[in-house]
């Protein structure tokens, strides 16, 4: 229960910083961000949301979120897009050049926003709009399960 008001505390927090209305559903999407150290596709939050909020609803709140520059968006091998809250960024300059870390055992993906992805030099005439790298492999979590 502890952990749950925590998280809803910090989503809360986040929607007034942002000067977004403060609806119980976006509460309950953006909390379950901070309950996690992964980031959660729509799927995951529509599994653990089933019956309280409908699909349509997380989209919006996902787009809200992201047009807001709450959260980043991470594609994944699966194709499939995660989501993540922006823990580096400021209001007004958003920046996710950071590795993402897909574990290929328990499929989550992770910002490891300690990993910053160096200035690459793109032929001239190109222009870069966002770096993304995604690190496939064995997460530590899952590495400390298989040697017990």
């Amino acid at each position: 229960i502890l952990v749950i008001m925590v998280a809803s505390n910090q989503a809360e927090k986040l929607l007034t910083e942002f000067n977004l209305r403060h609806t119980s559903q976006r509460i309950k999407i953006l909390s379950s961000f901070f309950r996690v150290s992964n980031a959660l596709s729509h799927t995951d939050l529509e599994t653990e949301h089933e019956g309280s909020i409908d699909r349509a609803t997380i989209y919006r709140c996902l787009k809200q979120f992201l047009d807001a520059g709450i959260l980043h968006r991470i594609p994944d091998e699966q194709f499939q897009t995660r989501y993540a809250v922006c823990g580096t960024c400021e209001h007004e300059v958003h920046h996710h050049d950071h590795v993402h870390f897909n574990c290929s055992q328990c499929l989550k993906t992770q910002c490891l926003e300690e990993v910053v992805i160096h200035r690459i030099e793109l032929p001239s005439g190109f222009l870069a709009n966002q770096k993304k790298l995604i690190i496939q492999g064995v997460s530590r979590k899952c590495r400390e399960k298989a040697d017990v």
